[in-house]
């Protein structure tokens, strides 16, 4: 057993030998280049489930990286009350950690959104038709790296 720090998103854990990638993020941790930190800001986020959406948001980090958009849940918040199902019930049923993460390659609009009634928010679609919506602080300039790292949308 070893003890493993992830460059990206500061995760660490004691892990078994040989481990090659962050449990947490996906990051590969031996071999080839390493991702590059482009953007980091804490915020929430939340994707456009019908069930819950508008009834939960999440806190997390967010990353940009050379390779992709990470989101990395801190907790749940809300409480859903037409399903009954609390955010820790929710945390269980989608995994360990829950991380959303989009490669650069898949993201087909990136534009300004609200989330609620008046929180503004940047809306991210992925090329699955999945969307993720963002909140976070100094959106303009999220959304400006994003479209400049972005393949598709240059």
């Amino acid at each position: 057993m070893s003890e493993i720090k992830c460059p990206l998103c500061g995760f660490a854990e004691q892990t078994p030998d040989g481990a090659d990638c962050c449990p947490r993020c996906g990051t590969r941790l031996a071999g080839g280049e390493g991702e590059k930190k482009l953007l980091e800001a804490p915020g929430t986020f939340t994707t456009e489930d019908k069930q819950f959406f508008g009834k939960m948001s999440t806190s997390a980090s967010i990353y940009l990286t050379d390779r992709r958009l990470l989101a990395i849940p801190e907790k749940l918040e809300g409480f859903n009350l037409r399903t009954g199902l609390t955010a820790a019930a929710v945390n269980k049923m989608t995994g360990r950690y829950g991380a959303v993460s989009i490669p650069l390659e898949e993201i087909q609009a990136v534009r300004d959104g609200k989330l609620g009634l008046l929180q503004k928010a940047l809306v991210v679609v992925a090329a699955d038709g999945g969307v993720l919506k963002l909140t976070l602080p100094k959106q303009a300039q999220w959304k400006e790296a994003i479209l400049a790292a972005a393949p598709n949308l240059h």
